[in-house]
């Protein structure tokens, strides 16, 4: 049955037995009958842009002032005025950083790069991370003021467009381009922040807000603090960092660990899990709607809101890979992220652990139990999740008791983790990679399945292409180079497509009015078209992109050529 307007209007969401598990007690940014009454109203095309505005009064005095409009009952012509005379614009918590005189002035990854044009638009993007370093200022509050923010006292990057706040996995893409670019000292601190909402919350929350409380993203904070330990060789740093990493893998293992059954077996992995009953904030209406459109038994409808938060915390949110029937419309209709077990999560951990024994042994002249606990995990993975026809990993399927078929970019995340993998199945598993490609100039999809949500195909996202390039260049596969001028190709075919110019080397679209984005997303299927679907437009800014672009070119800098969209004469 689909609801009415009105119907949901008025429709208070509690959880099961009347109790509620939300992200946090916020009672205007997390739960409760202000947040259900302005999120159903719709008032903004993105319900983001609400929870994401400070209070322009106290807490009480915002309170008080719903319940004088009616309260649950308020009509939506009164909530605009409510929500206009008592919140401030959403990111004015913030202000920008400028970092121009910290960006080297020669980064070394441009001297590798052997096209002029690809060369200078490197240089050009090179430039573009003072659009995208924030700090906080809070002095605009009044007292007794909120915001949905968490604290971060430090300078941090942040992904751009609607995502104002520090991302927790964006931040790792990103750091592959600022250290490149010579940030070190931002890097470092963007780290720190992280390393702060550890000792805060124990865990690296899916963004700086309180409504992400409930829920973490894929675990790569240790892996940010090797990557910086190997470009600055700061042992001091490690040697800080080393017990807040240690706490958030604990986390990890105490919060995600299930029981996978193969044959007689029963191995140990790891699956998102976040343990909820309520909407997400920032994705109120959407939640509320289809988990009302599915049933009225709120029992289900509190287990697919934890699937549905489950799903934000993989970082894939949403995809095909999550659901029962991929055939279903609306496909989230049968959401099952929970029982899931995913192949990336489990390499990252295994990442993690491989990390965590190496900086250690640094640290304390032990590993600890760190990389025992990462060989058992590789055996598992292997038993439960390697096919060796194809070479790929496939995600397991708890409720079914099998390997899932369906193919998904994280397939060859193995093949960055493993260094000792064995070449014939990587060759298998490139291969295979390099057929996607013949069908998909763009670059690699999130999957192959066509579902009109985000993290299935024609997606292909900076992240996952990363990825690839590392297994690829690990194996010495040469279907790393054809991954590499994809990405370039889609990331510098876009920007010239809205605008994007090189002043004396590639001149601006004569019928262009902008000047060029960094998209988050591509179309794997049209070189040069940003990517689509999901709960939110595509955003223009863009962290993990220009990292991503930096990383490629600084690898495969020598091989790269010119887009054919530029209509060039140079190789």
């Amino acid at each position: 049955m689909r609801l009415t307007r009105k119907i949901v209007a008025i429709v208070v969401v509690l959880g099961v037995g009347g109790r509620c598990k939300g992200p946090c007690d916020s009672p205007i940014y997390c739960q409760g009958e202000l947040l259900h009454a302005v999120q159903m109203a719709r008032l903004f095309a993105d319900d983001k842009t609400f929870v994401d505005k400070p209070t322009l009064k106290p807490e009480a005095q915002v309170l008080a002032a719903f319940a004088r409009i009616g309260g649950a009952n308020a009509s939506r012509p009164a909530l605009e005025r409510f929500v206009a005379e008592n919140f401030g614009q959403e990111g004015s918590e913030l202000r920008a950083v400028d970092v121009g005189a910290e960006l080297a002035a020669r980064p070394g990854f441009l001297e590798r790069v052997a096209n002029p044009v690809v060369r200078a638009f490197g240089r050009e993007v090179h430039g573009y991370w003072g659009q995208l370093i924030r700090e906080q200022d809070t002095t605009r509050l009044c007292a007794g003021c909120v915001s949905s923010m968490l604290r971060l006292a430090r300078r941090f990057v942040v992904p751009g467009g609607r995502f104002r706040e520090t991302y927790y996995w964006d931040t790792y893409f990103a750091l592959e381009g600022m250290l490149r670019s010579g940030l070190v000292d931002l890097s470092k601190s963007t780290i720190g922040d992280l390393l702060d909402l550890v000792d805060a919350y124990g865990f690296v929350p899916n963004g700086a807000r309180v409504y992400y409380l409930d829920r973490s993203q894929p675990p790569v904070l240790t892996l940010m603090v090797k990557l910086y330990y190997e470009f600055t060789h700061d042992v001091e740093f490690v040697r800080g960092a080393l017990p807040r990493l240690q706490r958030e893998y604990a986390y990890w293992t105490d919060k995600h660990c299930v029981d996978v059954r193969v044959g007689s077996r029963v191995l140990r992995l790891s699956r998102y899990f976040v343990d909820t009953d309520v909407p997400r904030p920032e994705a109120y209406s959407d939640d509320y709607e289809l988990a009302h459109n599915v049933t009225g038994d709120p029992q289900i409808q509190a287990r697919l809101y934890a699937d549905l938060a489950t799903g934000a915390e993989s970082g894939w949110d949403f995809s095909t890979r999550w659901v029962r029937d991929i055939h279903r419309a609306p496909v989230l209709e049968t959401i099952r992220t929970r029982q899931v077990v995913p192949v990336d999560l489990n390499a990252i951990l295994y990442q993690v652990e491989m990390a965590l024994g190496e900086l250690s042994d640094m640290v304390h002249g032990s590993s600890g139990a760190y990389r025992q606990a990462a060989g058992e995990r590789r055996q598992a993975m292997d038993a439960a999740m390697l096919d060796p026809t194809s070479g790929l990993y496939f995600d397991y399927l708890l409720e079914d008791a099998r390997r899932s078929t369906e193919f998904a970019a994280a397939a060859v995340w193995p093949y960055w983790a493993f260094a000792d993998g064995e070449a014939k199945l990587a060759a298998r598993a490139f291969a295979y990679l390099g057929r996607v490609l013949d069908g998909n100039p763009g670059g690699v999809p999130a999957t192959l399945t066509q579902s009109g949500q985000q993290w299935d195909w024609p997606m292909a996202w900076p992240p996952l292409q990363y990825v690839a390039m590392q297994g690829a260049l690990r194996y010495g596969d040469p279907v790393g180079v054809r991954l590499a001028q994809s990405y370039v190709d889609s990331v510098l075919c876009a920007w010239y497509a809205t605008g994007g110019s090189l002043p004396g080397v590639l001149e601006k679209l004569g019928n262009a009015t902008d000047s060029g984005h960094m998209f988050e997303k591509f179309d794997s299927a049209q070189v040069g078209s940003a990517g689509g679907g999901g709960e939110y437009t595509v955003q223009a800014g863009f962290g993990w992109t220009n990292g991503v672009l930096i990383w490629t070119l600084d690898k495969f800098g020598p091989q790269l050529t010119a887009p054919k969209c530029l209509n060039l004469n140079v190789s």
